[in-house]
This record gives C-alpha cells, structure tokens and sequence, in this order.
C-alpha cells in the first residue's frame, strides 16, 4: 500500500489490480486485517480524479476513478459490508485528522513566520493566475481561437 502512495498512474494501477488478485485468491480472514492499509490509497485515488474533475465531467463515467471504485467493489464483496465499513470509515477519520493538522499548521505558521506565509500566499496567487490563464486560452481553443503568446 506504501508503494501506491507517491503519484504515479501505472504504479497505482499495478497496486490495485494487486489487491484485486489478492482479493480473489486469499481468504477474506487473511484480508480484514490488511482491509484499511488497502482502502488507504485507492480512496486517495478516487478523492484525486474527484478534484481532478471539470465542471461538465459525469462522476460515474470518469476513466480514472474506474479500476479503483472497482477493486473498492471486490474488496466489499470478498471481506464482508461490516468489515468493509468499518475499515472505510477509519480511513476517512485518518484522512480527516491529517488535514486539520494541516490546516492548524498552516493557520500557525501565520503567526510564527510571517515571511513564509506571506511567500505562500504570493505563490498561491501566481497559481491561481496561471489556472485561470490555462483555462481561458484551453476555452479559446476549443472554439476555434488562437493561443495568445504571453512572455511574462
């Protein structure tokens, strides 16, 4: 599961179908303890092609999310709805606490360095510009437009 962390399509993919052949030959006694080490990554794959997604997307029909919700299926289906609630639910608690630790962090380096969150929210700011550039000039494009050259 460590292995499916780091972004990485093919080696995500490769961890998943790894746990879907895990699925069909081990007994679900063997998995239920392993259950949450499983659901970790590819609920990270799934909550990353959400954010990934565009305005006009269909949630069901998006390619990136398929293999995962998939092997998501299989594991329910081999170790049992109870135990598979249960391990999903204490994923999400886990993924929850990190990101209010993130956030308190952030929040507390505002008042500790001040210069650092002062870089951060000038380089979220050139982020944002750089998205909204993107988009602007991948619309244009789409109907027929030219890109403009911009060398700044």
């Amino acid at each position: 599961s460590n292995i499916a962390k780091p972004r990485g399509k093919l080696r995500r993919e490769s961890v998943f179908k790894c746990f879907a052949a895990l699925c069909t030959s081990c007994s679900p006694d063997h998995l239920v303890r392993y259950l949450q080490l499983m659901i970790d990554p590819i609920d990270r794959e799934i909550r990353d092609a959400a954010s990934k997604m565009r305005r006009g997307d269909v949630p069901d029909n998006d390619p990136r999310s398929a293999l995962p919700k998939e092997v998501l299926q299989i594991l329910e289906d081999t170790c049992g709805t109870d135990n598979y609630i249960k391990a999903y639910a204490e994923v999400n608690r886990n993924a929850r606490k990190k990101r209010e630790k993130r956030k308190q962090e952030t929040a507390s380096e505002a008042i500790h360095d001040p210069v650092a969150a002062a870089q951060r929210k000038v380089q979220r700011g050139r982020k944002e510009q750089e998205r909204k550039r993107r988009r602007i000039d991948e619309n244009r494009s789409s109907r027929g437009g030219f890109k403009k050259n911009r060398n700044y």
